[in-house]
């Protein structure tokens, strides 16, 4: 059996969270992110699981945002807590999301099984240079992104509004509750 667990990092609920009302989002900057206590709780469950039953083999860990050094490092600690080989995976990122993936694979001790990081070759555009595997593998860097792809790929102003509302309400639920 193969246990697959998406690593996702959130802002640390004991900080400070702030909105940014011009963008409409979260401003990640102002406040410390971590490992999600679900995703950690899912890890631990997986791990009890493979302790307890023979041919369970992996824990997979699917790779946060770029700059989620301290994410990737709790996810690399689990993994090497396991004792278990993992396998790095996409849902479908772009090229930024892919190169951190890579990152993430390039950084554990041993990687025996294949990753899922060829998955740019399903998109019909991308934001920056396709990272594309050659010969079953891909550069481990930093990508570039292309401001005209980004400019390209923006939501309308209407769906853009939407957000913005809709994280508005949000932020005042959260404002509330604090």
């Amino acid at each position: 059996m193969k246990i697959f667990v998406l690593v996702k990092e959130v802002p640390d609920t004991y900080g400070d969270r702030k909105l940014n009302l011009e963008t409409g989002l979260a401003d990640r900057a102002a406040g410390d992110v971590v490992l999600d206590e679900i995703t950690e709780r899912a890890l631990e469950v997986a791990l009890s699981h493979a302790d307890a039953s023979e041919g369970t083999e992996v824990v997979a860990v699917s790779m946060a945002p770029e700059g989620s050094t301290a994410t990737v490092r709790r996810a690399l600690a689990i993994v090497a807590e396991a004792g278990l080989p993992a396998v790095v995976s996409s849902a479908l990122d772009t090229s930024v999301g892919l190169s951190q993936g890579a990152a993430l694979a390039a950084a554990l001790p041993e990687l025996p099984y294949d990753c899922g990081l060829g998955t740019a070759a399903l998109l019909e555009h991308d934001v920056a240079r396709p990272l594309l595997p050659r010969a079953g593998s891909i550069p481990v860097g930093r990508v570039e992104v292309d401001e005209h792809r980004l400019v390209w790929h923006a939501a309308s102003a209407e769906r853009t509004e939407w957000w913005r509302q809709r994280l508005e309400a949000a932020y005042a639920v959260l404002a509330a509750e604090a």
